[in-house]
């Protein structure tokens, strides 16, 4: 036997809340579902049945509540990536690891392809957030952060133009060089600086991956144009030495961090977003002094 009073007591609402509430549910299912005494109130056999269903919706609605709650406390989540191959190592594989490190339940998948084809893996629900290098707009899509990465025209200590001379890019026009394909953001960015000077770059290879460029430009002294994330195990390890390069299309340019507009992002995926874009700035501060370095050295 139950009482209304007690279980308005237990809820703090009045009595006569509830038996609206019982009225209205009575009236949904088209049939009684208590029935009234002297000394409470009984379920009957539809109000048993109906009990029943609803202690198992509560249970559904207790098991979701969970399942957030450990997601908003980055229990359980996934993250996907694309992103462009100049961002992704070690600068990219460094900050997973240490959101892993904070986040073990935490897992990543990863795409690492041209710029264009990270536009449409964001535009297709591919993947939650993207990275790709140079400016560029699109209605679908949003700058969640920004990462200041000058286009360097890199090459082996040995190269003659290694030897820190000023350099216009026409001093470039006649030198062997690697360039990555039309996939990539750098391939237009470097024709539309030739252009200006009414020239253009004479490659002695066009390929689709930039690790493969930078190696094949320290084996044969060809220069290679890359952001300095892209070769930065080369140039600490001084088999590739930035050139002197006066270029002003080259200087202003920035690797974003974008997401898709639209997007309801996962906790697991803002949080890390979050991480990463707060690292940029630092980033470009280390980025600045090695090359201050590297300069201070060829002077």
């Amino acid at each position: 036997m139950g009482s209304i009073r007690l279980a308005a007591d237990r809820l703090h609402v009045s009595p006569s809340a509830i038996s609206r509430q019982l009225a209205k549910l009575e009236r949904e299912f088209d049939g009684q579902l208590v029935e009234r005494r002297a000394n409470g109130v009984e379920l009957t056999e539809a109000g048993k049945v109906a009990a029943e269903h609803f202690a198992a919706i509560f249970d559904q609605v207790d098991l979701v509540k969970g399942e957030i709650s450990d997601l908003l406390k980055l229990k359980a989540g996934s993250v996907s990536i694309a992103t462009v191959e100049g961002i992704s190592d070690p600068f990219l594989s460094e900050q997973i690891q240490a959101f892993r490190q904070k986040f073990p339940a935490i897992d990543f998948r990863v795409r690492i392809r041209g710029r264009e084809r990270v536009l449409e893996a964001l535009e297709q629900h591919l993947c939650q957030v993207g990275f790709v290098y140079d400016h560029f707009t699109h209605p679908m899509i949003e700058i969640v952060g920004q990462w200041q990465q000058p286009l360097l025209a890199l090459a082996p200590p040995s190269h003659p133009l290694a030897d820190g001379r000023r350099l216009h890019l026409g001093d470039l026009v006649e030198a062997a060089c690697v360039l990555p394909d039309d996939s990539f953001g750098i391939h237009h960015l470097i024709n539309r600086a030739f252009r200006k000077i009414a020239a253009r770059p004479k490659p002695i290879m066009v390929a689709d991956q930039l690790h493969f460029l930078i190696r094949h430009a320290v084996h044969t002294t060809s220069i290679v144009y890359v952001p300095l994330q892209a070769a930065l195990r080369e140039v600490e390890a001084g088999e590739l030495v930035p050139l002197n390069l006066d270029c002003k299309d080259f200087d202003h340019r920035f690797i974003y961090a974008i997401v898709r507009r639209d997007q309801r992002r996962s906790p697991a995926c803002e949080a890390f977003i979050n991480a990463l874009v707060s690292n940029f700035p630092k980033s470009e501060k280390l980025d600045a002094r090695i090359l201050k370095r590297l300069r201070g050295a060829q002077a």
